[in-house]
């Protein structure tokens, strides 16, 4: 089987059954391949891996190929395709420098992210299509609109599993307001069914929580499922915990913590998310795979140490994404054993690097379509 095909048969398929062991063996020739192909097409690249690591015919594990740091992607063009087929740049700038990052996209990467998308969510939250509640205004996935927000990215990831859409917020003078009589309708029609709700981490908290809880809204929904990610280090900060958010959620839907599911991700690697299991562990998939790295060796940490998150996949073909170090700390649990049997590393995120630059937590990245 070629390369190519060999990617598509591993994303596409049924997530989270691959041993580490075999999931080691199968994706690395993939990934070295494609660092050889990055290398061939662009100088900088290839400056960077001649420089920093071995070839890519004499890695051994994952962890030999040398990340490239997320900071690169706001400093260089890191394009690994001709630019006639790059379709999409996304563009997620910093709110404290300013300095975009820009990741090129073209129509097999693209693909590749819808595919990997769908195959772990599904995993997650099942196949079915049901009634969907964005906790969020509709303004922030306009199709007409030339910048979609991280806000909006996650909208449409959802949507493939969603039989309708229903935005509970709505915006006045750049505030969130809870559209109460449209909640309640939400509520008439679709009490006790599975319904799936998304929404951003810190809207949810601070203005759905309070407004809803102010203004006496019963909710009934114990077959629903809550998809959330962005605003920890402000929650943090409020002493919020995690446990926290995923009991007081829990308690306003009627439901169980466990249907509350928090997620990481990153607009560097598209199409891999990683989502809190029953247990409360995140999990790679089988397409892609997690090192965690000392921060002041950056060699591979044991199980059990807090380093650097890495990100490595086999989705793109038009950027370095084969391995991306990012500004975060978390920490591998263990390998293949998690209680909730999905196979592979399993791993917490911890925190943001300390005066690492603020990202706003996913919401300040926009998606620009480019004119062809």
């Amino acid at each position: 089987m070629d390369t190519k095909s060999l990617v598509n048969d591993l994303i596409s398929q049924d997530q989270f059954k691959m041993p580490q062991a075999d999931k080691e063996r199968i994706l690395l020739p993939v990934l070295a391949r494609q660092v050889q192909e990055a290398m061939a097409f662009s100088p900088i690249l290839r400056k960077f891996y001649t420089t920093l690591g071995i070839p890519p015919d004499k890695y051994t594990c994952i962890a030999d190929i040398p990340p490239v740091p997320v900071s690169m992607f706001k400093k260089f063009e890191l394009r690994t395709c001709p630019v006639d087929q790059v379709t999409r740049t996304l563009h997620s700038s910093a709110t404290t420098s300013g300095i975009p990052s820009k990741i090129f996209i073209n129509k097999e990467t693209s693909f590749r992210q819808s595919k990997g998308l769908i195959a772990i969510l599904k995993n997650f939250i099942g196949g079915a299509r049901r009634p969907v509640l964005v906790i969020d205004t509709e303004s922030i996935n306009k199709s007409d609109a030339d910048t979609l927000s991280a806000r909006g990215a996650a909208v449409r990831g959802i949507s493939n599993f969603g039989s309708k859409i229903v935005y509970v917020m709505d915006e006045k003078n750049g505030e969130l307001y809870l559209n109460a009589e449209r909640l309640k309708d939400f509520m008439a029609a679709h009490a006790g069914q599975e319904i799936l709700v998304s929404g951003f981490t810190y809207i949810i908290w601070t203005r759905f929580v309070k407004q809803v809880q102010e203004a006496g809204i019963v909710l009934d929904f114990p077959a629903m499922k809550l998809v959330h990610s962005g605003g920890w280090k402000k929650l943090t900060a409020q002493s919020v915990t995690k446990d926290a958010f995923s009991g007081t959620l829990a308690k306003i839907f009627n439901t169980k913590p466990t249907n509350i599911i928090d997620f990481y991700g990153m607009v560097e690697q598209l199409g891999v998310v990683f989502l809190d299991c029953e247990a409360g562990h995140k999990h790679a998939p089988d397409f892609a795979d997690i090192v965690i790295r000392d921060v002041y060796t950056m060699k591979e940490a044991p199980v059990g140490k807090a380093g650097l998150i890495e990100i490595a996949s086999i989705i793109p073909s038009s950027y370095p994404g084969q391995a991306i170090i990012t500004e975060d700390v978390g920490e591998v649990v263990g390998i293949d054993d998690c209680p909730c049997g999905r196979k592979g590393k399993y791993f917490v995120f911890r925190s943001r690097v300390e005066r690492a630059e603020t990202r706003g937590c996913g919401d300040t990245f926009a998606e620009r379509r480019k004119d062809k």
